[in-house]
């Protein structure tokens, strides 16, 4: 299961490679503006050497744009190509241009400290030790450098490599400390409100449990459609289907909230909740009303517990998920994407396992046959493309329902 802590991880990886994107690019603009001030003789740099510098550095510096495009903010391997993207830079604006370029060695281990992780720090300081130093006698060797400050190696040494490294090595270091500190605080907070986050779940659980036990006598109904919706929103987000709504906070959320959806079933009456045989027209119209009901409840009893994000989902969760695609669904006849996302993901899951299921009031119906039941619904009861998703999955859908059994 995907957990908030993780996610809050991997969302601040995510921004923090948003940033770098943004801060890369605003770079290539002011390097565009010393490219056009070198055209027009303000600077005196060698116009070819200048120009290859410059196609070089742009596409380095516009790397991270595209590899979010690509790859999708969320890889956690982008640190580290970043990282060594910007010393690739700083590694040809020392080769071609200038030993003064100082601001630059400070990219590589600034855009690592933006991801408070000690061991990414500690990569990017090796790494831009390594390049800047490499730099620094390619430049030499290729005596592409405008200034000639150090002619012969002892000056270019004494004077520029160990002078550089050692500010590098001091400026790295605190960069190290202060994510290795923010790193403890942060895990600190974490554990703090774990056991908190511990004992809202198991309320939840707990509701969720009393609710099944009054209806069919099985918990199993509550784990496996969890278990279920987790499946296919994690399918979802891998197929990048509804990209600017499912991310992990939501796969985490919708997660968690999944129990909750029959909560309204508390205010239906005995009778009719483990009635065996059919209900009557008006026995329906009542137990229809678990779904109003059960938004109402989340409303009033369930506002302390978890932040807003989860809190509305679950509400949605508990009132929308009878809703269907056509608008034929209760409590309010909300048709397609009037149906918030998450109770649309919520009704494939519910659908599939009341009918593969052995229930009160009839017998399981054969697995085959509930695949079908699924897609004939598809464009009426559900969406069609989270029903196509959902078929796709038949074996891990299966594997899930054989895992975890009802509960007597």
């Amino acid at each position: 299961m995907v957990t908030r802590d993780h996610f809050l991880v991997r969302q601040n990886e995510a921004d923090a490679n948003k940033t770098v994107a943004k801060a890369l690019s605003i770079t290539l603009g002011i390097f565009t503006l010393i490219y056009i001030l070198n055209l027009l003789h303000i600077f005196i740099i060698d116009q070819k050497v200048m120009t290859t510098a410059y196609v070089v550095g742009a596409v380095l510096l516009l790397s991270p744009w595209a590899l979010n495009k690509i790859l999708g903010p969320h890889n956690p391997k982008l640190k580290y190509i970043y990282v060594l993207l910007t010393n690739l830079f700083l590694f040809v604006i020392q080769t071609t241009l200038t030993f003064h370029a100082t601001i630059v060695y400070a990219f590589p281990i600034a855009i690592a400290s933006l991801y408070f992780s000690k061991k990414t720090t500690l990569f990017a300081l090796i790494t831009t030790m390594i390049m800047s130093t490499l730099g620094q006698f390619s430049g030499f060797f290729g005596n592409f450098v405008p200034d000639q400050n150090f002619l012969v190696m002892k000056r270019l040494v004494l004077f520029s490599v160990l002078p550089r490294a050692l500010t590098l090595c001091s400026f790295g270091y605190l960069l190290y400390f202060l994510s290795s500190r923010t790193t403890k605080l942060l895990d600190r907070q974490i554990n703090g409100t774990q056991k908190i986050k511990e004992l809202n779940q198991d309320i939840v659980l707990g509701f969720a449990n009393l609710v099944e036990n009054r209806d069919e006598s099985t918990g199993g109904h509550v784990k496996r459609t969890s278990r279920y919706v987790e499946l296919l929103s994690k399918e979802l987000f891998k197929r990048k289907v509804y990209p600017e709504i499912i991310n992990i906070e939501f796969i985490g959320n919708l997660t968690s909230a999944a129990p909750m959806h029959d909560i309204g079933k508390m205010s239906i009456p005995d009778h009719i909740l483990q009635k065996p045989g059919k209900l009557t027209d008006e026995e329906f119209t009542i137990m229809k009303s678990h779904a109003e009901q059960g938004g109402k409840i989340i409303k009033q009893t369930f506002s302390h517990i978890g932040d807003d994000n989860y809190r509305q989902m679950v509400y949605e969760v508990a009132r929308y998920h009878h809703e269907k695609w056509n608008g034929r669904g209760y409590p309010e006849g909300r048709s397609k994407t009037e149906i918030p996302l998450a109770a649309r993901i919520m009704a494939v899951a519910d659908v599939f396992d009341a009918i593969s299921q052995k229930r009160c009031y009839r017998d399981a119906i054969p697995l085959e046959e509930c695949f079908q039941i699924i897609e004939k619904g598809k464009g009426t009861d559900f969406e069609p493309v989270l029903v196509d998703v959902f078929l796709s999955m038949k074996d891990q859908i299966t594997q899930a329902m054989n895992e975890i059994k009802d509960e007597v």
